[in-house]
């Protein structure tokens, strides 16, 4: 009989195009295992034999009959009815093709009645999203379709928010604690706020070190921790804030609002008493967010243009920022801030680095003729900008996915694993 561990047995050498293979067979089987329970349960609930020991729901019955927590049991009832409802869904799932995360984040758009009427028409487009986006652009994908199929629901949801809005500072024996809880817009001021000063920190941090080890400084030797660093950030700004206050001055704060046009002038009609056609949720053009892909209420965005400022922002089909007419080798300014807006994290596989924390990366490189213009950027962490150098490439499809190549020809990741596994 074979073992867990022989399935999973990784051989010294392996290349790593063999390893990502490895991984998605193992993983493949998750799937599977994960599908079959939830259809299990789903099964369960048709026939109603749960009711026979007295159990209430299905879920009480899976925490009983498979020792699950009360959240696992839940999201996998909620899988199992997503699965039910969409047959593609089951089949990629068989196939080992659609992911556990992914499952779990369908069946719980799946499971809000506000978009049941919805959901049939859609079975297409979220379930073929699911097996060509890494799971934190699909993540976002649904959290676009969701807010735009129940407008009215996410509007709510952000009124809710704002008409909450709280903060408090309390003290517990030795230690005080912040607490802040409030609307999107909101937070990301806040969290560009404290960016901004927690990078002065570092900086503050390096140069002292420097004065002390000269060349021989480097991370390890800064004398605060990134949390210990944020928080004097996070004093900093109410000492600066107060400062600021009495000598009427007022820091520039920017925080980047992305909006579809179409989507700009439909809430503006509607805000102008009008009642435009509702928008599509399948076009992704239609999205109102941050650049990380948190949904912004169109609302806010609104106001947020009355009271500051709008700039055209043109992507092509592909997704990709148009030439911005600047002849120069490094990225900057506008052209620098385009092409950060044009992907939300590190566009390497499995980086998670926000893209405002990344570089602006040429994906044709500049020694190689590449041109300074947008279409031919990418945002790229410092060290997987670097790592292009060594022979990786990367290429952008029609659909506006990245693929990343390794200098044999294999390429990194799942999507690569799954067009080799088509073609074998």
């Amino acid at each position: 009989m074979e073992t867990a561990a022989s399935i999973v047995d990784i051989e010294v050498g392996m290349s790593p195009a063999a390893l990502d293979a490895l991984a998605a067979e193992v993983e493949g089987e998750r799937i599977r295992a994960t599908a079959r329970v939830a259809r299990m349960a789903h099964q369960v609930g048709c026939t109603g034999v749960h009711l026979e020991d007295g159990h209430r729901t299905v879920r009480s019955w899976l925490m009983a009959a498979c020792n699950l927590s009360k959240v696992e049991a839940g999201r996998l009832v909620r899988i199992g009815d997503m699965l039910a409802l969409y047959p593609s869904a089951a089949a990629l799932a068989h196939q080992g093709r659609f992911g556990v995360a992914q499952m779990g984040m369908l069946a719980r758009v799946v499971a809000n009645p506000r978009v049941a009427d919805r959901l049939a028409e859609a079975e297409e487009l979220l379930v073929g999203h699911a097996v060509t986006l890494d799971a934190e652009d699909y993540a976002v994908f649904l959290a676009r379709w969701e807010a735009l199929a129940d407008e009215d629901g996410a509007h709510q949801r952000h009124e809710r928010a704002h008409r909450n809005r709280r903060a408090s500072v309390h003290t517990v024996g030795e230690r005080s604690f912040l607490e802040a809880v409030g609307g999107v817009v909101h937070g990301a001021i806040i969290q560009e706020v404290l960016d901004q000063f927690a990078q002065a920190e570092w900086w503050a941090d390096w140069e002292e070190g420097f004065s002390v080890h000269g060349d021989d400084m480097r991370a390890g030797l800064l004398a605060r921790t990134e949390a210990q660093r944020r928080f004097d950030a996070l004093v900093n700004i109410f000492q600066t804030a107060a400062t600021a206050r009495s000598a009427g001055d007022a820091p520039a704060v920017t925080v980047n609002l992305v909006m579809g046009y179409e989507a700009f002038e439909h809430h503006l009609a509607k805000a102008l008493g009008e009642q435009p056609s509702p928008l599509d949720p399948a076009n992704p053009l239609h999205r109102c967010e941050l650049p990380d892909g948190t949904p912004v209420d169109p609302r806010d965005a609104l106001i947020a243009a009355a009271m500051g400022h709008v700039r055209r922002l043109v992507l092509d089909s592909k997704g990709a920022v148009v030439d911005l007419g600047r002849r120069q080798r490094v990225f900057t300014g506008p052209l620098r801030e385009a092409v950060l807006l044009s992907a939300l994290v590190c566009v390497w596989p499995g980086c998670c680095l926000p893209a405002d924390r990344c570089q602006a990366d040429h994906v044709l490189p500049w020694g190689l003729a590449g041109p300074t213009v947008g279409w031919n950027g990418a945002p790229a962490c410092g060290r997987h900008n670097r790592w292009r150098s060594l022979g990786y490439r990367a290429w952008r499809d029609d659909d506006g996915q990245w693929h990343h190549v390794r200098p044999d020809g294999s390429e990194i990741g799942w999507r690569g694993t799954a067009l080799a596994a088509a073609h074998a």
